[in-house]
């Protein structure tokens, strides 16, 4: 999900998208806002570590009210290479601060940096087609998730996620479910993880995932990953 702080896309913010989820029966969110090399609402003449900061606002806004009603946030990112995406888990913002070289750095060296230093990355909308991307970038060896079931893009929708199950199902990837939302109104289109127990971070999160247990919620139906597509 997105916020408008640091999502040029998203039109509500952090606390607006913390409260939509809290209605919607969520425990947990973990905030992807897009990068400086997506759509980014941060601009690129400021400061890094003033950037990162900047981009870190929406996540810490929802964070703030998720305290307040009893929502877990987690923070992420969504990385952009050439219109491919991925969803990062477990870096923070002090490790952002640290790194300012992962702009310099093609796509197989960065996504081995962020999971040398403990990072989760999950393939987001692999089979995403719109007239800026280009190709399909699939590299299963540097990935450890697929996101497999995606309701925010209803334009290319069933084709589009049924492909991304069969890649996750043909590399023995996990799966995972997102909504990919940008704004904070009720349309019925939400997705995530079911989980065995709470996550007390994204660190456990992680984990469930890489361990096959969690179910897939898709558009609110809950169903099993099934790792058996490919015969």
């Amino acid at each position: 999900m997105h916020t408008k702080e640091a999502s040029a896309c998203a039109v509500s913010s952090g606390a607006e998208m913390a409260d939509y989820y809290k209605k919607a029966g969520y425990t947990g969110i973990v905030v992807t806002d897009h990068f400086f090399n997506g759509n980014c609402a941060v601009g690129p003449v400021l400061a890094w570590r003033e950037r990162v900061e900047l981009f870190c606002g929406g996540y810490e806004q929802a964070k703030k009210r998720g305290d307040e009603i009893d929502l877990d946030v987690f923070f992420g990112f969504e990385w952009n290479y050439a219109g491919t995406e991925f969803l990062v888990y477990n870096l923070d913002k002090q490790w952002l601060r640290e790194n300012p070289q992962i702009m310099q750095m093609d796509l197989c060296d960065v996504l081995a940096l962020f999971r040398a230093a403990g990072g989760f990355v999950i393939h987001a909308h692999p089979f995403r087609r719109v007239y800026y991307i280009d190709m399909f970038r699939l590299i299963p060896d540097r990935v450890d998730a697929v996101e497999a079931f995606n309701s925010g893009h209803t334009h290319y929708g069933a084709t589009a996620n049924r492909m991304a199950e069969i890649y996750a199902a043909a590399y023995h990837l996990p799966a995972t479910a997102g909504s990919d939302r940008h704004a904070a109104f009720a349309d019925g289109r939400h997705s995530g993880v079911a989980l065995p127990f709470r996550a007390g971070n994204l660190a456990e999160l992680s984990d469930m995932i890489a361990g096959g247990d969690t179910e897939l919620m898709c558009d609110g139906s809950q169903r099993r990953y099934n790792t058996d597509i490919i015969v």
